[in-house]
């Protein structure tokens, strides 16, 4: 939106003047900043730290000079044009019409657009894979159902013009923007890609992706998948910053549930169930607002699991009939979200039902093949149900392609317990150590470690393991003990059973002898 005017006063975006009755106003650029920032928010309180992010970004200020540009701005366009609200922010009062459309406010998903790569060169008859790349990154993070995205045409508009990435911001009503460009030659391509937060400018994520041109078409989609793979989680990470330092009353029915998804997630392997009560609370806040929030019954299915997984809850089974309850209503809300159908898949397996499960998981990979967390735990589930060659090669696959995930220490462990399926004792222990180093203190990396450490032959580090783990989460360890674990497989719940009663001094060292 180039101008909009309110009352008798004209804002001109692209010149950066301010007009009344066609006569230019004496305005300064942080006050233009400011007033500019206030009516693309004019909806709602925008926080002191958004604007000093926007208006003062890299640059530390004290909150005079904040006030010195609120009161220039009254001054000059009424004492009542701003209003401060106490302890939230400040908000624009002034009713507006737009000459030329209206700036988007954000929606309350994460937003993001893919605008038009850079092509840097190399070879002239390769210049078409740059739109090429930004297409089908486009489509490939439309499969994450809690992301907002801007359609291919409306980014494309931008292609041939100069970027300012906030006016980008609040024509297309997004918080994110991915810009990149290809450098290829008919046997090497470079992507680079960047993910910045158009709202600031600042930038959030970026990497390099090198690959050999052999096929371009399948280089351009696999380039674009591993791209896609990588930022969808650097998206959800600052969304969940963003929002845990949000004010409450300023939550939606969506925030508050991204709010429970980002504190389920962050804790998602401690035995303490307080994180979990949190985010179950949080959901349903969310649900009493919008009883058809996806992202909301997927919270609590998600707390139905880790509470099962667990044992911090006083009736398993009940817990587990609940949480697939919330991640069939999850799925009922919207049909296309993988989330739900994995939750579903693994509530299904810790319920001893694989021939439910394993279907249902393939399913949410085939819905949504960009989601590492999916593919770690389709490979340990085909290593136990399915085709078990298949389970460490998905599992790894998972870690490849998103070395930096936030879930990384969740991963690693799935990758553990697959690689103790087919008796890799040696790599599921490594395994263990690895996601200790990203959980301290968690207690699913301590019982991989305690049955791999067994497996490998090494008992005393099985029993260090061991006693851990039991004093960090007692109810889960006598769990295992009693027999129950993540599968019904028979082979591994012989060996898992038996070394970990080795590990625990329950059992001689010597009858693992017969099981490894």
């Amino acid at each position: 939106m180039d101008s909009v005017r309110f009352a008798d006063f004209t804002l001109h975006r692209r010149t950066r003047r301010l007009t009344r009755d066609d006569e230019d106003l004496a305005i300064g650029a942080r006050a233009f900043d400011l007033l500019d920032l206030l009516i693309a928010g004019r909806d709602r309180v925008v926080s002191r730290d958004e604007i000093m992010a926007t208006v003062w970004p890299e640059t530390v200020v004290g909150d005079n000079n904040l006030n010195v540009q609120v009161a220039n701005l009254r001054r000059i366009i009424g004492a009542e044009s701003i209003v401060t609200v106490a302890g939230r922010g400040l908000r624009f009062t002034l009713e507006i019409a737009a000459e030329g459309p209206l700036a988007l406010g954000l929606p309350d998903r994460p937003s993001v657009v893919v605008l038009p790569f850079s092509d840097l060169g190399g070879d002239p008859e390769l210049a078409w894979l740059a739109d090429g790349f930004a297409e089908d990154i486009t489509t490939e993070l439309s499969r994450f159902r809690d992301l907002f995205v801007v359609a291919r045409n409306s980014a494309f508009v931008y292609r041939d013009m100069p970027r300012d990435l906030r006016r980008v911001s609040r024509e297309l009503g997004v918080r994110y923007a991915v810009e990149g460009s290809v450098r290829a030659t008919p046997h090497q391509v470079r992507v680079t890609a960047q993910l910045i937060d158009a709202t600031t400018g600042g930038q959030v994520w970026a990497e390099n992706f090198d690959r050999g041109l052999g096929r371009h078409f399948d280089t351009q989609a696999r380039v674009a998948r591993a791209i896609v793979t990588c930022l969808a989680p650097q998206i959800d990470r600052v969304e969940a910053e963003r929002i845990r330092t949000a004010a409450p009353g300023d939550l939606t029915a969506h925030g508050l549930a991204l709010r429970g998804w980002s504190v389920i997630s962050a804790g998602d392997m401690a035995y303490d169930r307080g994180p979990r009560d949190k985010a179950a609370d949080l959901a349903r806040q969310a649900l009493a607002l919008d009883p058809n929030s996806a992202l909301a019954w997927r919270v609590l299915a998600w707390v139905a699991w880790w509470n099962a997984y667990h044992v911090t809850t006083p009736s398993v089974p009940r817990t587990l009939a609940e949480g697939i309850e919330a991640a069939t209503c999850a799925i009922a809300a919207d049909p296309t979200d993988h989330h739900g159908r994995r939750l579903r898949a693994l509530l299904h397996f810790l319920n001893q039902d694989p021939e439910t499960g394993l279907p249902e998981l393939r399913q949410a990979h085939e819905m949504n093949p960009n989601c590492a967390v999916t593919l770690a735990w389709l490979g340990l589930y085909e290593g136990f149900h399915g085709e078990a060659d298949r389970g460490v090669p998905l599992a790894e696959a998972a870690l490849r392609r998103s070395p930096r995930d936030p879930s990384r220490g969740s991963m690693l462990v799935v990758l553990g317990f697959a690689q103790f399926a087919v008796r890799n004792y040696a790599a599921a222990a490594e395994a263990a150590e690895a996601a200790l180093s990203e959980s301290a203190g968690s207690a699913t990396p301590l019982i991989l470690a305690a049955i791999a450490w067994v497996g490998a032959g090494r008992t005393d580090r099985a029993a260090a393991a061991f006693a851990r783990v039991a004093t960090i989460a007692p109810s889960l360890v006598e769990a295992r003990l009693a027999g129950r674990w993540l599968t019904s497989n028979p082979d591994y719940l012989a060996r898992a059973h038996t070394f970990f009663r080795i590990a625990g001094g329950l059992a001689p060292a010597d009858a693992a002898a017969a099981l490894r």
